[in-house]
């Protein structure tokens, strides 16, 4: 059947149109318009009550440099406390395979099995676990080099006194 409400490609969003050189040729002030409408003004969430110690250090660590950057909302804590937990469990992890390599240098990341089989540990798989969470979900925030790439920080103007958006910025973009 054609021709009905599912045809076709869906709009692309103005940001993408910027992004790759507008080659539709659609006026660009409109496009502009359209993703300045689009932003949500940044403001720190509520930490979570359920964090893990070490989740909460984490996210005292990143929400101020998210804030200042303007990359943080409300609506993502849960999108933050992901990231938080993940990286809590992979230094936690990281912790329990060195302890485990001081007292046998391979027990931390090969598992020895009575039949002589060798295998990835499991704290090794789990700590390669928490960093891929880690990974997938600060790349939301702007937290490796391809994601910042993508992402737009907030550039302070004027230079006139201390601010913590420039030093966030360079701290970041250099």
């Amino acid at each position: 059947m054609a021709g009905n409400s599912n045809s076709g490609r869906s709009a692309k969003p103005s940001f993408l149109h910027l992004a790759g050189g507008n080659a539709s040729k659609k006026n660009a002030s409109d496009l502009l318009r359209d993703v300045e409408a689009q932003t949500v003004a940044s403001c720190e969430p509520e930490m979570p009550d359920f964090l893990s110690p070490a989740a909460q250090d984490e996210w005292r660590r990143v929400v101020s440099d998210l804030l200042t950057l303007g990359w943080v909302h409300r609506l993502d804590t849960m999108a933050l406390a992901s990231y938080c937990e993940a990286v809590a469990d992979w230094r936690r992890f990281r912790e329990l395979i060195a302890k485990k390599n001081a007292a046998d240098p391979e027990s931390g990341d090969v598992q020895t099995f009575a039949t002589g089989a060798r295998q990835i540990s499991v704290w090794r798989q789990l700590a390669n676990d928490a960093e891929k969470r880690a990974n997938a979900a600060g790349a939301l925030f702007g937290m490796s080099p391809l994601a910042r790439r993508n992402m737009k920080a907030a550039v302070p103007q004027g230079g006139l006194f201390e601010n913590d958006a420039k030093d966030a910025v360079s701290r970041y973009f250099s």
